[in-house]
């Protein structure tokens, strides 16, 4: 009776994953307002970051079904885990994939706008370079009360700044910390599997110098 629920489940998720992959589609076809200096280094659009996360659900189901089948043929039939981790991996990262493709379809505009941005931006710090050195370099005739106060300093700061965002445009919205909350359910279960071939103990210190290092 279960089986089917869960593969009604999953029919509604990825009838869920085909209208979002089609709806970002057809915003990357509309006539984006993208600016290259944008502070989220990406072009303004990296709030669709906060999409793929949801979809770690997807991710902990069909993980949770899937580690529940190797803990039964591990517990009852004498199979070893070292016969499905590559299996299981392979099938994880494909799973990890698709749901993140959907994103793709934003990376050739902006890989265009980071192109665009860095060609616009570093002529326009080459005019203004040339024009501050020549002012305040080559004249000779700079003196304290000149220098302070002026904005040229901050103009050219604030203008490298902006250079340095340019070049740092992704050509994905979301982020690694957007791609780890997404993947990370999906993990979860399969954690109770490393039981089979070391004890508790031994897992929970694993663990506990892992999240030190981390921190």
């Amino acid at each position: 009776m279960a089986l089917p629920i869960f593969q009604f489940l999953m029919l509604r998720w990825i009838y869920r994953l085909g209208i979002w992959a089609e709806a970002l589609w057809k915003i990357s076809k509309l006539d984006l307002a993208l600016t290259p200096t944008h502070p989220d280094r990406g072009g303004g659009i990296a709030f669709l970051s906060r999409a793929p996360p949801p979809f770690g659900l997807i991710l902990f189901a069909l993980s949770s079904v899937t580690s529940s089948t190797i803990a039964s043929r591990i517990l009852f039939q004498g199979e070893t885990l070292q016969e499905y981790q590559w299996s299981y991996l392979a099938a994880f990262v494909i799973l990890v994939a698709i749901l993140s493709a959907p994103m793709l379809v934003f990376a050739p505009r902006l890989l265009a706008l980071k192109e665009r941005g860095l060609h616009q931006y570093g002529e326009l710090a080459s005019t203004y370079n040339q024009a501050f050195h020549s002012k305040w370099v080559e004249s000779g005739g700079v003196t304290e009360d000149r220098l302070l106060g002026t904005g040229d300093i901050q103009s050219q700061a604030a203008l490298e700044n902006s250079f340095r965002v340019v070049s740092e445009i992704k050509p994905t919205p979301f982020e690694l910390g957007d791609f780890l909350g997404m993947a990370a359910p999906g993990l979860a279960p399969a954690l109770p599997l490393l039981l089979t071939i070391m004890p508790a103990s031994v897992l929970l210190k694993a663990f506990m110098k892992l999240a030190a290092s981390a921190g």
